[in-house]
Order: C-alpha cells, then structure tokens, then sequence
C-alpha cells in the first residue's frame, strides 16, 4: 500500500531542490479530511486512490502541481470543496486543474449518443485550457483499472470499454506510451479475457524462440557503432498485445506476419546520427522493400519521431529496427506528458506543445456539427484513423486520415477551397475528387465558381474538418431554401389580414404563438414555416379570430361539418437533429400513434417512419449509420390501418365467430382477409383501421385471453 512519505519520497528524487514539497503534505491531509472514510463503490477507500493516482503520476516525474491536483482530482465533483477553498489550501495553479476536472467529471460516457458526445466534448474542451487535466484523467483510469477486480461486472466492463473507447486513443494521440500501453492491455483482459489469455501464451512461445537472435542482432548494432565510434545504445521492446490484437482483427493477418512483435531501438546522440546508422544497417543486412519509414522528416501528428526499417536476419527471420535520438524517444515514450518534466526546475515552452493543436482544431469542427450522433462519428474519426502526408505543389506537408480524398484535402487547405472542389490531380495525374489519395503524393486541387458541395460528398470525405464543413453548407443552403418557401407561404396567406407579413410580430397572439414555438425572429418563423415544423394556419386562425355574430339569426341554420385540416408526418413526429427534410411514414410496418418509432434517412425521399423492429431496419446492418431518432409529438387523430394474425388451434369455426363478435361490438373498422391452415392451426389475417398504439394493444389483449386463440401484430417487409 501506498504512503504518504513514498509519494513525497519518489517527487523528491526528481524535483529541483527549491520545489515546495510541504505543499504534498497538506494536500494529503487535506484531502484526507474531506474524504474522510468514504469508500468507491468497489470498496476501496477513495484517498487511497487518490495518493495511488498521483504516484502514477510521480512515476513519471510530472510536476508538483499535477501530484497534487491528483490528490483532490474528485473533491469538487463530489461536492466535498468549493473552488476557493481548494485555492485558499493549495494555490489557484492546482485550483485551476481540480475545477477542469469536476467540469468532466459531470458529464458521463455511459448512457445516449448524446451524453456520450457531451462527455467527449468536455474533455476536448478542458484540454485546449489546460492540457494536465488529460494526464491526471489517464491516471485516474490507470488506477482503476489495475483495481478493476473489486469492481462489480458491470463497472469493470463500462470501465473498459470506456478506456477503449476515449482514454486509449487520446493517449495515443497525445504520444503518452506509457498510459496506452497499460490502459489498453488492462481494458482488452477484462472484455476479452481468453482472447488476451490465448495472444499471451503465443506472443510468449514466439518471444522465447527470438531472444536468442535479436540479442545476436543487438550485439552486432552496438558493435558497429563502437567500430563508427557513434555514441549510443541498442535496446529492444516488445509490441503491447491490444496493438498486436488490434492489428490482426484490423489487417486480418497472424501473429506470423507482426513484423514489428519485437523491436530493437538504437538510441545516438545527434539527429545526423541516425541517418548515418539507417546507412551502416542497409549495407550490412538485406532491408525489406517498402518497409522503411522516415518520421523525423515527417513527424506523427503526436508528434513522435524515429527512422524504422525491417531487415532480414542471417536465418531468414525479419527484424524491425527504430533509431532515434535521446530527445525522440523521450517524446516517444512521453508525448505530451514530457512537456511538464522539469528541465532544471523550468516548465517546457509552450511553443513545444503545438504538437496537440489538433485538439482545438477538433474542438472547432465540432462546433460545426448539431447532431449528436453526428459529433460522435467526428471523434471517433479523428481519434481511431492512421494518418498519410499529402504535400502541395509548393512541397507543404498535410497530414490526413487514412483513405482521404482530394474532398478532404481541399477542406484541409481552406474551407472555401473545399466548397469549390471540382477535380484533382495527384502526381500530375488527373483523379476524380472520390479518389483515395496515396501516401507520400503530390495534390493539386482544381476549382470551380460553379462547383457546391452535396450530399454525395458525405460518403467519400473522411477527416473531421470535411464532414463538418459539408454538412454545414448542406443545413445553410436548406435553411435558405426553406426560408424562401416560408416567405412566400406568409406573405400570401397573411396578405388579407395585414399589408406586411413585418406587421405580424407586432400582434400579441402572433407573438404568444411564435414563443409557444421557440421561435424569436420573422426568419425563423419563415424557416420553420418552408420546413413544415409548424402549421401557419394556426397562427392566423389564432391572431385572427372570427368575430362572433351579435345577435343569433331567426332560424338555427344547419351547423357545417368541422373538417379536421390533414397534418403532414412532419408535424406528427420530431427527427433528432435534423430539420427540413420530407417525413413519411412506411407502408412495411404502418407505425401509428404511440409505436416506438426510428427514422432512416433514404436517398431522395427524406425520412422514412419506421417501428424499431421492422424487417426493414432489424435485417439490414447498413443502415445503421443512416438511422436517426425520432417520437411522436402530436396525433392528427387519424385512423390509420395495422395488420394483425390471429391464429387458432381448435377450429376455424373459433376464428369466424370471433371476428363476428369484434365487428358486432364496433372494436374497430376490421377488413378481414383469407383464412390459412398449417399444421393443425388455422391463421386469419385482419386489417384494422386505429388510432393509436394502445387501441392496438387493447384489442390484441382481448383476443389473446380467449382460449386457443394467439394475436400479433404482422410487421411485413415492403
């Protein structure tokens, strides 16, 4: 168990010798005094893991200020301090951290789409501010998870599959190894305990028949830089077996073809240095085409750095071999985190941490998208996809997801840039803009004054910046489209009752309608008008009553029918996220009012209306990306018809006199149709003209408590 003095202990070793340690020490109590005896839910005394979270972060001598902020990372979260107090203790540097992290700790990952993309926004949020609050957050799951085992089943999975999810990617982006290493391998023995057994016991059985020769290998590399008198030394490392999981389920490839499984790493001094050795290796061993890569030249977006190349052994075997400087493999192993080591008592620049930039311009793609749903697949995006470099004409370096296309360059290069995309050319070589650029290619992008963006974009743009942009330009133009409609409708039905639709906000219904709306301005009511949201109609009806006549006539007049104005899908169900599209509702699965209901989004015909356990969605996987969420609002008070199957296993005679029985009481408009046998039971198919859901419900009730009769609803395919 860890102490106090050890922690203290461990910060000393490393931190200058005019660090204020004392402010660990009251910290400690601190923390102690608000938590009291309070226990996690897996049992654990929770300023045990707070002092565990921050030797986590010691171990890697992260400066005084993130130890302890790692000591009170929950104590705001958990209401046990206020803000000042926090800084009134331990200094508004710490305080800063501690309030950074409650702001995510309040949103969750569990849960909707919704709360999830909240959760991630957050984070991202909070490290353009102050990029700490990631590590301390690293290593509050770090620790969790290496207690995982006290946790319940459902935690210690949530746990890992949050870990998967968000805070391994992020480590790797960020280039913080060390966390994504452990993170990862924890996260995969807790979802996948014989998958991890099972890699285990290979990667161990391939490991003991290669140390033999990779130790041969070593010897020879540190002999030639002794014989090239290169200061320096040769270490070797094993792949993490999430990557090595990762990679086979990915590429679908065996453990066999893991050239990289093992590794030997040449760390020199200077950066001519390695350059010199990739030089002395070729000439030495046999190198494997296509397997060298320069990322000193061109760095990973984390910023990491290092020549690698696979050579063939003197058996036949293939060993990659990474050479790198002492300050590359810092960043290597570190990432950002080695930005907050001291350097002889001096925090890094903040110039060195334009590595991490990549999270505000995330940050602002995001701010693009107003769908949930939408904003998740932008995270996952940016987070989960490999990177090529793509250079300009004029020998500029984009970095792009993997399987980008001219589409994503362009938006790369400027937003303007990718709204007049018309062609490209890739090594002087004319491509269409849904060509997938290769790595290491030269782009050029040709535009157009004619050319827009459209919805077939969607499907060939890849990187976060692209999508947003697009889909953005996409809800513009249909804003500005459903704005025009919406004018011409209000200023034609409105024209008998006012000479300017401009005079309409001036009237106290027209106004109490319009908030009853969400609606502030004329614009909006002129695009919720073109986009069908709402009903103009109303809004006259009520700002313009018909005055009622001041004395009755002498004979009562027969009283006109009330005819019920037909309202469109439209109006009946809100889609999340998304407006101005057509709403239909299916034939296949005729949902009615109260049936659970999803939207897919079709090609030409906007949103079509289905119950979740249609054929139509519950078949059909590819949908899925194109399903969105949507509920009832209102009913028009229509009969709408279902299909039912009553089945009966006594004797036809039960079915007819049954049906007899539900039309002689009115249950509903039925149309019955043929009667089928089938193994001893006989089917009726009804068609019956409702309301709503429950009525559906009721009825079904009704003829399932008779004895040997069974009713369903017929859910039928198109």
């Amino acid at each position: 168990m860890i102490r106090i003095d050890d922690l203290i202990a461990k910060v000393a070793d490393y931190a200058p010798q005019n660090a204020d340690l004392g402010i660990i020490s009251k910290a400690y109590v601190y923390s102690a005094r608000l938590h009291k005896d309070k226990f996690s839910p897996g049992g654990n005394l929770v300023l045990q893991h707070a002092l565990e979270v921050s030797t986590i972060l010691a171990d890697f001598r992260l400066d005084i200020p993130c130890i302890v902020a790692g000591l009170l990372h929950d104590v705001l979260a958990e209401q046990l301090a206020d803000p000042e107090s926090i800084q009134e203790m331990v200094g508004s540097d710490v305080a800063g951290l501690v309030v950074e992290l409650s702001s995510i700790s309040k949103a969750s990952f569990q849960g909707s789409v919704a709360t999830r993309a909240e959760h991630m926004r957050q984070m991202i949020l909070a490290s353009t501010r102050e990029l700490r609050v990631i590590l301390i957050l690293l290593a509050d799951r770090l620790q969790l998870l290496r207690t995982a085992k006290s946790l319940s089943s459902k935690d210690r999975t949530a746990a890992a599959r949050e870990v998967l999810a968000i805070y391994g990617p992020i480590a790797h982006r960020l280039g913080v190894h060390f966390f994504k290493s452990e993170l990862e391998d924890l996260a995969f023995q807790i979802l996948e305990p014989k998958a991890y057994g099972g890699l285990r016991q290979m990667v161990d059985r391939r490991v003991s028949k290669s140390i033999a020769r990779i130790d041969q290998i070593n010897g020879e590399l540190s002999s030639l830089l002794d014989v090239h008198s290169m200061a320096g030394e040769v270490l070797g490392r094993t792949k993490n077996l999430y990557s090595i999981h990762h990679k086979m389920r990915r590429d679908k490839i065996g453990l066999d073809q893991i050239y990289d499984l093992l590794a030997t790493r040449i760390i020199v001094e200077k950066q001519e240095d390695c350059y010199r050795m990739l030089g002395l290796i070729h000439a030495g061993y046999t190198p494997l085409p296509g397997k060298f890569k320069d990322y000193i030249a061109l760095p990973k977006p984390n910023g990491y750095q290092s020549l690698h190349t696979c050579v063939f052994g003197a058996a036949g075997d293939i060993i990659e071999i990474q050479i790198r400087t002492q300050d590359m493999n810092r960043q290597a192993e570190m990432g950002v985190a080695a930005h907050f080591i001291y350097k002889d008592g001096v925090l890094a620049d903040e110039r060195e941490l334009a590595n991490v930039s990549w999270f505000r311009r995330l940050l602002l793609n995001l701010q693009d998208g107003q769908d949930p749903q939408e904003s998740m697949e932008l995270l996952t995006q940016e987070l989960e996809s490999d990177q090529i470099f793509v250079f300009t004409p004029a020998g500029e370096v984009i970095m792009l997801p993997k399987g980008a296309t001219p589409i994503d360059f362009a938006y790369a290069i400027h937003s303007e840039v990718g709204h007049r995309c018309s062609g490209a050319k890739m090594n002087d070589r004319m491509i269409s803009i849904r060509t997938p650029l290769e790595n290491g290619s030269v782009v050029k992008i040709i535009t157009s004054s004619r050319q827009t963006p459209n919805k077939d974009w969607l499907k060939h743009a890849v990187s976060s910046k692209a999508l947003a942009r697009i889909r953005n330009h996409l809800r513009n133009e249909e804003r500005i489209e459903a704005i025009r409609l919406g004018k011409d409708k209000v200023a034609r039905e409105s024209r008998r009752f006012v000479k300017k639709p401009e005079d309409l906000p001036k009237l106290e219904n027209f106004r109490e309608w319009m908030h009853r709306h969400g609606l502030n301005t004329l614009e909006e009511v002129y695009a919720a008008v073109g986009a069908h949201r709402v009903n103009f109609q109303v809004a006259l009806e009520r700002t313009f009553p018909e005055p009622e006549p001041e004395t009755p006539p002498a004979a009562p007049a027969p009283r006109p029918r009330k005819v019920r104005r037909k309202r469109s899908p439209g109006q009946l169900v809100s889609i999340s996220g998304l407006d101005n599209l057509v709403v239909r509702f299916a034939k296949c699965c005729a949902p009615v009012y109260g049936d659970p209901v999803k939207g897919i989004i079709t090609r030409g015909r906007g949103i079509s209306i289905h119950r979740p356990d249609c054929h139509n969605i519950s078949e059909q996987v590819h949908l899925e990306k194109r399903l969105v969420d949507a509920e009832w609002v209102e009913t028009n008070g229509d009969m709408n018809p279902v299909r039912l199957a009553v089945h009966a296993t006594t004797s036809i005679s039960d079915l007819t006199s049954l049906i007899d029985e539900l039309e002689q009481e009115n249950i509903a408009p039925i149309t019955p149709g043929r009667i089928t046998a089938k193994q001893g039971v006989y089917t009726q198919r009804l068609t019956l003209m409702v309301g709503n859901a429950k009525q559906v419900e009721r009825i079904i009730t009704r003829l399932n408590a008779r004895k040997g009769i069974r009713a369903e609803r017929i859910l039928e395919t198109a």
